[in-house]
């Protein structure tokens, strides 16, 4: 999750009263349109702000085998985070606010979204990369620590970050596969599953 370092900063430009009138909600891109908006969102948050960035470091082949969810304040894009997926952990990263949302309640639903959608997944494990003091704004999102010294980039100075997590009761673990109500579930829509059924399968076989 390489957030600019100077980000965390810029989150006090708005009065609590202003973002407290916001209504913010979360969602997967599932649309080739949910799509433009995360890429919007990121040319503004980084290509737009930072000076030593290029095209080639914001955006690459991980943006097509990752999984990216979009804020929206009053139904307009206002964030990003993406999730890229490994056999043992999930990888956050890419997280960016527009300057005129940069608030901390954006950046909040964005985390618990991404953390949910991580924990309904099954894994324990979540990991990423802090840029410069941004550790603080990580504790803060997900309960992340340091997992290593900090090393240099181009860009700056990063420091691995780890958080750990238990899935909850409804969450796509324990699965009876062959069941017809869990080969319906996994066939759904990401982040729509519906867990009662597979409670229900699991009981079958207890």
């Amino acid at each position: 999750m390489e957030i600019p370092p100077d980000m965390e900063a810029k989150m006090t430009s708005l009065t609590p009263f202003e973002s407290s009138r916001w209504t913010i909600e979360t969602r997967i891109a599932g649309s080739p349109d949910d799509v433009a908006m995360v890429m919007a969102v990121r040319a503004c948050a980084f290509l737009a702000e930072e000076d030593n960035i290029t095209y080639a470091d914001e955006f690459g082949t991980n943006d097509f085998v990752g999984t990216h969810i979009l804020a929206l304040v009053d139904g307009d894009p206002a964030g990003v985070i993406r999730i890229r997926w490994f056999g043992e952990f999930a990888m956050l990263e890419r997280i960016g606010v527009r300057k005129r949302y940069r608030n901390f309640r954006v950046f909040k639903a964005l985390g618990r979204a991404a953390m949910d959608l991580i924990a309904q997944k099954g894994y324990r494990v979540v990991v990423g990369r802090a840029r410069g003091e941004t550790r603080k704004l990580w504790a803060r999102l997900v309960n992340a620590v340091p997992s290593g010294p900090e090393f240099q980039i181009d860009r700056g100075t990063l420091t691995p970050m780890i958080t750990r997590i238990l899935p909850p009761r409804d969450s796509l673990t324990d699965l009876a596969f062959g069941d017809p109500r869990v080969e319906h579930v996994i066939c759904e829509d990401e982040g729509a599953w519906n867990f009662s059924a597979l409670q229900a399968a699991r009981a079958r076989v207890a």
